[in-house]
């Protein structure tokens, strides 16, 4: 899955650092000096060498692919971060430590066939610190919905119409198990059972995403029909709401949370004179964002 999309809409500046094997990161959508560039996972142009023994080490990009090297324990992270992608500023984590770039491999029990985490540093020289926690997405569930168009076809998620994301690239957050069971998130292979929640959309800023990702999403203090979280089952109407941002490669984007919600808690708009696709949610642990949608606008 591209993850090209939602890198530009999660506009990521590091703004706390402390030591550096011990990072607890803090991330800020309100600075939006640099956005996550395109990852780009070419075949690593290997320099030859002739430093110790030779094994072999996995490198896992944000989306959870992996890219295979060949080096030396011997080998300074630097000298792997520049063979592995040269044109990119990348993060390197291994056993929950940011490695350093004038550290070895070797310094860090880095054996044949582990596993190091990258990411993409955006905010240029001195962010040695960023790293994006791997709790954050699933991307097993991610779906690509850009060139699909359901027609007269109808889908149905909790007893209610399920409109698609169409046209949109769906990143499923990682839910599975944070709650008491994932009967909400309802079974492929039914319909329309008692637990499974039905589906809408939230249209919001970027200055809010990480608090929505971390934190679930809350209720307004004042609305027009009533206090609650505000969302629809139509995501062109949530993307209303949605502010565009200009992508690093200079298109515009919306980014909008699609979310799973109690089918006994939706109080709808229509009911005091308010769009027919309108509903407000009263209490935050009724509604649970479970993936972000992007679009290229």
């Amino acid at each position: 899955m591209d993850l090209s999309l939602l890198g530009k809409a999660l506009k990521l500046k590091i703004v706390d650092k402390k030591d550096s094997h011990d990072y607890t990161q803090k991330l800020d959508f309100n600075l939006f000096s640099n956005y996550f560039l395109e990852p780009a996972f070419q075949k690593p142009k290997i320099i030859p060498h002739e430093l110790g023994n030779s094994m072999t080490i996995f490198i896992r990009n944000m989306i959870g692919e992996k890219k295979k090297m060949k080096c030396s324990p011997n080998d300074k992270v630097k000298w792997i971060k520049e063979n592995y992608e040269q044109d990119q500023n990348y993060i390197f984590k291994f056993n929950g430590k940011v490695m350093k770039d004038s550290n070895t491999l070797e310094y860090y029990d880095v054996k044949d066939d582990d596993v190091i985490s990258s990411s993409v540093c955006l905010s240029g020289g001195g962010c040695n610190e960023f790293y994006l926690s791997d709790d954050l997405l699933d991307p097993s569930y991610d779906y690509d919905f850009t060139s699909i168009n359901d027609g007269n076809n109808k889908y149905y998620r909790g007893g209610l119409e399920y409109k698609r994301p169409c046209g949109w690239k769906r990143y499923a957050l990682k839910v599975s198990g944070k709650f008491e069971n994932d009967l909400w998130l309802g079974d492929s292979g039914i319909t329309n059972n008692d637990s499974e929640w039905a589906v809408s959309y939230h249209g919001t800023k970027q200055i809010f995403a990480d608090s929505i990702c971390k934190t679930g999403l809350h209720p307004g203090h004042t609305n027009a029909y009533g206090v609650g979280v505000y969302c629809t089952p139509n995501i062109d109407t949530a993307a209303g709401y949605s502010e565009k941002f200009r992508g690093s490669d200079g298109k515009e984007y919306k980014l909008v949370f699609q979310n799973r919600v109690k089918p006994s808690a939706i109080r709808r708009a229509s009911d005091k004179g308010g769009p027919d696709d309108y509903w407000y949610i009263e209490r935050s642990e009724d509604i649970r964002p479970y993936s972000i949608c992007v679009k290229k606008i």
